[in-house]
C-alpha cells in the first residue's frame, strides 16, 4: 500500500524556504513605504507652501503685504481656508516680497517627520525624523 502526501521533512524544508522569502521581501516592502511616507510628507509641504503663496497673494492685493511690510507669517490656522490641517501635523510659512517677487521658506512636522526653514526645492532627503520634536508655528521665531 503506496501512501501519497509530502513527508515532515519536506513540510519543513518549505516553510523554512518561505520563511527566508518573507525575511528578504519583507524588508524590501518596508524601505519603500519608509520612502513613500516622506513622499507623501513632502509633497504636504508643497501644498502647504502652495497655499501660503495663494493667501500672500491675495494679501498683495489687498495691502497687507507691500513695500513697507514685506514680510508675513502664516501659520496653519491662518492658512485654514486654504489649507486642510491634518491632526498632528504644525508649521508656519514665512513670505517676503521684495521688487515685485516673493520668497517662500516652511517650518512643518507630523508625529514621524519634520522640515525646518524650506523652500519648494525641498527633496525627501532633507526630511528628517522628528523625535519629538515639533516644527516653529512662529516662523522660526
Amino acid at each position: 500500500m503506496k501512501r501519497k502526501g509530502f513527508t515532515l521533512i519536506e513540510l519543513l524544508a518549505v516553510i523554512v524556504i518561505l520563511a527566508v522569502i518573507m525575511l528578504v521581501a519583507g524588508q524590501n516592502v518596508f524601505g519603500i513605504m519608509g520612502k513613500a511616507e516622506k513622499g507623501s510628507f513632502r509633497n504636504e509641504f508643497l501644498s502647504f507652501l502652495d497655499s501660503a503663496a495663494t493667501a500672500a497673494q491675495f494679501d498683495i492685493m489687498n495691502g497687507n503685504i507691500s513695500a513697507s511690510k514685506n514680510t508675513k507669517c502664516y501659520s496653519m490656522a491662518d492658512l485654514s481656508n486654504y489649507f486642510e490641517q491634518k491632526d498632528g501635523y504644525t508649521g508656519s510659512v514665512s513670505v517676503t516680497y521684495s521688487n515685485g517677487q516673493y520668497s517662500i521658506s516652511g517650518w512643518m512636522s507630523s508625529s514621524k517627520y519634520i522640515v525646518e526653514n524650506q523652500d519648494d526645492s525641498l527633496t525627501t532627503d532633507n526630511i528628517s525624523s522628528s523625535e519629538g520634536k515639533n516644527a516653529s508655528t512662529t516662523c522660526g521665531k
